[in-house]
């Protein structure tokens, strides 16, 4: 911490204020600012953690190849870098410190966790499972911290162990919602990129952004990543991207493949039955993209749900998903010029708690087993498909 000092220098009686004298290593005022610097793990510190503690804001860490196994938390802005995606392993530990917890007093974990406002900067390595069983995140910025995963992996986000029957696993996320209690609030937001990152193996959720209303919006940018569901242990419903709650969004160029819902009551019926799904967009805001993806091997490609107009979804390319390449359901919304093939049903626009019309424009429809394009309603609500 840098602060003045002032002393008093008493010359032929006047008394001659004088600022900026250097205590304790302390630089004078108008002095060049200290140098950031370069902290090598393990060459000067044993552990990651513990060069994040010892670093001053905005310095680099650089971790040299092989595998560490601790928890991180930073807390002040910092460059972590690898030395290359599978050379530089973060790994779970067996054990993780709650950082937050649900209305149900239930834990949330995480890997590696940017918080207090900081920006991170985290580059080529790898954050890895298996976890403990609970809610457990790879990778998580909260209380407005910044982060950019850029050039990185974050895998096997997955319980150790099959007896473990309340689990949630998200490979990265940015904020928490309402239901999340952190350090006495409910919810918290963060910012920041998702740019060139292979995600595979997660129990829940590959990308997932989330926000809690009655503030500024999670705000994030997912772009160019690869996204593996993987095969997950125990039951769950997963999906590739998930955007939820006050959230915006902008998920362009990335390739999200597989995902199952092998929960009870999972099938192809989008009002009363489950999906997994590659990309979610859930009781979110106006202002996000989805565009120029290809999502393969889901249930759903995408989903827009209580979140009417959030989103252009537009230029997506979405193939052999198994009940619908788009769903728009409970919310007005638009697709357009994508390319949709195979699956039961190319877009299905829904209706079962507010009237929603989907207007598709341009998109291109192709080897679908049921139809094209089909309108669901239910419980007095209708559902219209203008095809233009």
């Amino acid at each position: 911490m840098r602060f003045l000092v002032s002393g008093h220098v008493r010359l032929a009686g006047l008394v001659v204020v004088v600022l900026g004298l250097a205590v304790g290593g302390l630089l004078p005022a108008g002095a060049p600012a200290r140098a950031q610097a370069t902290i090598v793990v393990p060459r000067d510190f044993p552990t990651i953690q513990a060069a994040v503690d010892a670093a001053s804001p905005g310095d680099t860490i650089t971790v040299r190849s092989g595998t560490y196994t601790e928890e991180i938390v930073i807390g002040k802005d910092l460059n972590l870098r690898g030395a290359g995606v599978g050379a530089t392993v973060i790994r779970s530990p067996t054990t993780l410190t709650p950082f937050a917890f649900d209305l149900l007093g239930r834990p949330f974990f995480a890997i590696v966790r940017a918080a207090h406002g900081a920006h991170v900067r985290i580059s080529g390595l790898t954050v890895s499972g298996p976890d403990p069983c609970g809610f457990v995140f790879g990778v998580v910025a909260v209380q407005s911290a910044i982060l950019e995963l850029t050039d990185a992996r974050v895998s096997h986000i997955v319980p150790a162990s099959t007896a473990c029957s309340s689990a949630l696993g998200t490979s990265v996320q940015f904020g928490l919602g309402d239901r999340a209690v952190i350090d006495g609030e409910r919810g918290t937001t963060a910012s920041g990129r998702v740019t060139g990152v292979v995600v595979d193996s997660f129990l829940s959720s590959g990308l997932r952004a989330v926000g809690p209303y009655g503030g500024p919006p999670t705000s994030v940018t997912f772009a160019d990543n690869v996204i593996t569901a993987g095969v997950p242990p125990i039951p769950t419903e997963q999906f590739g991207i998930y955007i939820f709650l006050n959230a915006v969004a902008r998920v362009t160029g990335n390739t999200v493949s597989g995902g199952v819902c092998t929960i009870p009551g999972c099938g192809p019926d989008p009002i009363f039955e489950f999906q997994a799904m590659g990309v979610l967009i859930d009781s979110t805001p106006e202002g996000s993209t989805i565009a120029d993806n290809h999502v393969a091997g889901s249930d759903v490609g995408i989903y827009q749900v209580f979140s009417p107009n959030c989103c252009r979804i537009t230029k997506n390319t979405l193939t052999d998903n198994r009940f619908f390449g788009v769903v728009i359901q409970d919310g007005d919304g638009t697709a357009s010029d994508n390319r949709i093939s195979g699956g039961q049903v190319g877009i299905g626009v829904v209706a079962d708690f507010v009237d929603t019309v989907g207007v598709l424009r341009g998109d291109h429809i192709t080897g679908t087993t049921v139809a094209p394009v089909r309108e669901i309603q239910c419980c007095g609500f209708t559902a219209t498909a203008i095809v233009k």
